[in-house]
């Protein structure tokens, strides 16, 4: 409808230490841009398109099965995502009004078009382990295949 666009949202984290102040403590800076600043701007520090959205935590988990402290790890990344992002969700269904340069309101509904993150997070992100694809189904003896494996949708 007029009046109505869509905001692509970029999301990206990776894993960082940040030892300067808090006595060698790692965390994934959660970090968001629009998907409608070029790549060629983008990718300049100096321009300040990702903004930090947050501190997602790295927990130590004492618990004496490492695959259940795996599992504990990345089920309290996807809480903290689910708590910070309630707000680009609920913008996605329903709409925000943000007003343009030129004092033009506008129905924004924000999607997720990408997330920039390196195969350990994407392991992370997609809820697998070991030696897996997070993009297909495909198991690491299979990752040389002359085909394509079926495409992975949910954990």
């Amino acid at each position: 409808p007029n009046g109505t666009t869509l905001l692509g949202t970029i999301l990206s984290s990776d894993k960082t230490n940040i030892s300067a102040l808090t006595g060698d403590r790692v965390m994934h800076p959660l970090l968001i841009s629009l998907a409608n600043i070029s790549m060629k701007t983008r990718a300049k520090m100096s321009s300040d398109s990702f903004l930090l959205t947050a501190l997602l935590p790295v927990p130590k988990f004492i618990h004496k099965n490492k695959h259940m402290r795996g599992l504990l790890e990345d089920h309290l990344i996807h809480q903290c995502l689910d708590i910070i992002l309630k707000l680009l969700k609920e913008a996605a269904h329903v709409s925000i009004m943000i007003p343009d340069p030129t004092g033009n309101n506008w129905h924004c509904y924000t999607r997720l078009v990408s997330y920039i993150a390196d195969t350990l997070e994407a392991m992370m992100l997609s809820t697998i382990g070991g030696k897996t694809s997070p993009l297909t189904m495909a198991m690491f003896k299979q990752f040389g295949d002359p085909f394509h494996h079926e495409p992975r949708t949910k954990s």
